[in-house]
Order: structure tokens, then sequence, then C-alpha cells
């Protein structure tokens, strides 16, 4: 998947520095490490995520080729 791309379909979180991808047999989830430490923070978000106050920008996360 194309960088633009990856950020259409995920938006903030592939740009968050709190987020990190978790791949199972079928499928790459989003996981925000933020939920770890705060549970107002869904572990798993719907995506896109459009606004969050959690945000921070940081390294692309990028899903296992």
């Amino acid at each position: 998947m194309a960088d633009e791309e990856v950020t259409r379909s995920v938006g903030l979180c592939a740009r968050c520095r709190h987020a990190r991808t978790v791949e199972s047999r079928t499928t790459v989830f989003w996981l925000c490490e933020r939920s770890l430490t705060d549970p107002s923070f869904e572990k798993y978000p719907r995506l896109p995520m459009i606004e969050c106050r959690g945000f921070e920008p940081g390294e692309r996360a990028r899903p296992p080729s």
C-alpha cells in the first residue's frame, strides 16, 4: 500500500508516535500505545482516525510488508 493510501485509510495513526501495527494471520491492526497507560484511549481505534487528543507526530508507523 502506498504511503498516501495508508494515510488516507488509517488517518492520524499512520503518523502518530503512539501507534504500532500488530499483524494477525489475515489482517493488520493499529494499536494505540496510549491505551496501555490511559484507559480513555481505545486499544484498537476505529479507522480512519480523523482527530485525536493524544496525537503526537512521530516516526511513521507502517504495516508489515
